[in-house]
């Protein structure tokens, strides 16, 4: 081996290529996980109360009836809904860390 081939590859990889070198994107990366996870919570907790108000006004203006029982087909599309949701909730983070994990 030459010389000059000896000490370049002893010298270590090139500063541009150092494993640290992306930190701004981490702290990016890092930083939209923490927002979409801070918006989802405020959604939900913003519809969650959107919906309660509108419950209690409908029952306010109806003289406070009983609450109508469910029909099936209604309890199958809060669940459809339920999962979606979830789903979102749960693939939108993981989709942000697996981004995360890929560039660093």
């Amino acid at each position: 081996m030459r010389p000059w081939a000896r000490t370049a590859s002893a010298a270590g990889p090139h500063p541009i290529l150092s494993p640290s070198g992306g930190s701004t994107i981490d702290t990016l990366i890092l930083l939209a996980l923490f927002v979409a996870i801070l918006v989802s919570v405020v959604v939900l907790i913003g519809r969650m109360l959107v919906r309660r108000r509108e419950q209690r006004e409908r029952w306010e203006a109806d003289g406070r009836p009983e609450p109508v029982p469910r029909t099936a087909e209604q309890r199958e599309q809060d669940r459809k809904t339920a999962i979606t949701w979830g789903c979102l909730l749960i693939a939108v983070p993981v989709a942000l860390v697996l981004l995360y994990t890929v560039t660093r």
